[in-house]
């Protein structure tokens, strides 16, 4: 299975790869995504989902300086639980906070709702990435609707600097801006594998991702005839948490296993 990295959307995805790989679907939804990959192992169902993304949302209207909140997105997964909303941290944790099962157990599922969490948190901004952008087209179509209807040339606006704010952008971060989403992928890619069967391969649509393992000295090679990806793709076999640019080899089991990722250059 091929597996979108790291955008969950296939708006954000390149024309040729639309249908061909899936996304990934964290179960923000009570249906299954059209195209998406959502695995049976998820420990938060939608409701529990909306409540947490509600409280994220709310603890982010805390700051009113935006550098303060883009503290929590250079963090570690486990630093962040340690610091962020004490709301959210306690819903993740009640979840299996009922004292059945070893210790071991409540420890694992607790790790597949952080996990799960993360993967939430960029589903959801690429939501409303898409709203802004569709938002974007109209306000856009609008301008250039009253455009006609005023009778006014492109030349006439230009030099008359008449509806002057028709060309310019709106600045939403959508794509008609030609601007990328940035996605926190090193999370992403450390809180993917938990899901993930044995034999899915991410296949990376970023340069600058990739750009980045190359500097890591990471070796990507051709990938083998039979794998089912586009004609040189090439491909890697790491652990997580070389791919996610640590720079120490971590405890976390879940960082210790291999993932294969795909790219195209």
């Amino acid at each position: 299975m091929l597996l979108a990295f790291p955008h969950m959307h296939s708006e954000f995805l390149p024309t040729e790869l639309v249908g061909k790989v899936s996304t990934f679907d964290p179960g923000m939804v009570e249906q299954d995504v059209e195209g998406g990959f959502r695995p049976g192992n998820l420990p938060l169902d939608s409701k529990t989902a909306h409540t947490l993304i509600d409280d994220c949302i709310r603890f982010g209207e805390q700051f009113k300086d935006p550098s303060e909140m883009a503290y929590f997105g250079v963090m570690s997964t486990e630093e962040f639980y340690e610091g962020s909303s004490l709301s959210i941290r306690a819903q993740l944790t009640r979840q299996f906070d009922d004292g059945k099962g070893t210790k071991a157990a409540r420890e694992e599922k607790e790790a597949f709702s952080k996990a799960q969490f993360i993967l939430l948190l960029a589903w959801f901004f690429e939501e409303r990435m898409i709203e802004l952008k569709k938002l974007e087209r109209g306000i856009k179509d609008s301008w250039k609707s009253l455009d006609t209807t005023l009778g006014m040339e492109d030349e006439d606006r230009v030099n008359g600097r008449v509806l002057e704010l028709s060309a310019t952008e709106s600045h939403t971060g959508g794509q008609l801006d030609e601007q990328r989403v940035r996605l926190p992928w090193h999370r992403i890619i450390e809180a993917l594998p938990l899901f993930l069967p044995a034999e899915a391969i991410l296949f990376c649509t970023e340069q600058e991702i990739y750009a980045h393992w190359r500097e890591l000295e990471i070796d990507f090679s051709p990938a083998p005839k039979g794998m089912e990806l586009p004609e040189g793709a090439q491909i890697a076999s790491q652990p997580v948490w070389r791919f996610a640019g640590r720079r120490k080899q971590p405890s976390t089991p879940s960082l210790l296993s291999e993932v294969t990722v795909a790219i195209m250059e």
